[in-house]
């Protein structure tokens, strides 16, 4: 009993406005505690989705092709051009020109479309010899010139698909009384160093037996003067390249090429580095628009059957069979029409 009543006491100490007053205070906490959690997680929602509004963009506009990702970080390309090489790249008025040269322009503007942005050209000029080195090193990120593309040339660098073909040929002096690549054996031949025409006279001097003296340069323009000199019996090169030298020539009636050539087809693709497959992809898609579109035909007719300035020579050089099998491989058929 006595017990009973100290607890009475007790709880008449807290009466009901005490109680009402604690219980408000403890709801206002709760309250404010919970718009303050609320808060909280709104502000990180907003934040999660903007971040994964950036990851979204950026991820859509990465590109793992670490050459393509340099060019349009820096809005900046470097294209590499080889001179005296007409009609595919030569220097005009100071400035690279050439049916390669503006092949990789065109290439250039697919790229500035493609990311709406803005691309700078920087051209470096490189020695014949010395271009696919550029390419290899990444000193340079497309080749703009003569490129013919081989096996061995493919482990060290990219082709793109072919938009031009050649053959291997040689020029000489009707005196020499060269007719053919037999009787270059035991006479002293100029080629480009690393090119396919020192690979092939290589070849020929060891499965042929030919004595085949071979004299390495790194120009075309050189071997052309040493030509001239008299320092080498023939000059053997790509086949366009003769036709080209032939048609400025003040005295190319003294000089005599084969009619036919020699060795295998030579196809001429764009070069770009072995890690360049964005590139690579957009190159050959510019490709194929320029053979469906009248593009091409517009450039091969500039450079090849038209007066070139400032001289006003003129290849006169139709498609080759080969070219022509390529343009056509990339035209749609037309569809068979159906009979009710």
């Amino acid at each position: 009993m006595e017990r009973l009543l100290l607890v009475n006491q007790h709880k008449s100490n807290y009466n009901t406005a005490d109680i009402f007053e604690i219980y408000n205070f403890t709801l206002a906490i709760l309250i404010n505690g919970g718009l303050l959690l609320f808060s909280h997680l709104t502000y990180c929602k907003m934040i999660g989705s903007f971040l994964l509004a950036a990851m979204i963009f950026f991820c859509s506009n990465a590109v793992a092709d670490p050459v393509l990702n340099k060019v349009l970080s820096t809005h900046s390309i470097t294209l590499a051009w080889v001179g005296s090489s007409k009609p595919i790249s030569w220097e005009l008025n100071g400035k690279p020109t050439g049916m390669a040269v503006d092949i990789c322009q065109d290439v250039v503007d697919s790229i500035k479309k493609r990311y709406n942005t803005n691309i700078n050209i920087q051209w470096v000029e490189v020695a014949s010899a010395a271009r696919f080195e550029y390419i290899s090193h990444h000193k340079a990120d497309i080749l703009c010139a003569i490129a013919g593309n081989t096996a061995q040339r493919n482990k060290f660098v990219t082709f793109s698909k072919p938009w031009f073909f050649t053959r291997t040929n040689f020029l000489a002096k009707k005196s020499q009384r060269i007719n053919s690549m037999e009787m270059l054996s035991g006479r002293t031949v100029g080629a480009i160093s690393g090119g396919t025409s020192a690979l092939l006279l290589s070849a020929m001097n060891q499965n042929i037996n030919y004595s085949i003296s071979v004299k390495l340069m790194r120009s075309f323009d050189e071997g052309f003067d040493l030509l001239e000199q008299g320092h080498i019996s023939a000059f053997v090169t790509d086949d366009i390249i003769i036709h080209s030298k032939l048609a400025e020539m003040a005295d190319r009636n003294d000089y005599q090429m084969s009619a036919e050539g020699f060795g295998d087809v030579i196809p001429y693709g764009m070069v770009i580095p072995k890690d360049a497959d964005e590139i690579e992809a957009i190159i050959n898609d510019e490709l194929k628009n320029l053979f469906i579109s009248k593009r091409f035909d517009e450039l091969y007719n500039k450079w090849f059957m038209s007066p070139i300035s400032p001289t006003g020579e003129n290849m006169r050089q139709p498609m080759s069979k080969d070219l022509i099998k390529e343009k056509n491989s990339y035209l749609i058929a037309p569809e068979t029409p159906t009979t009710d």
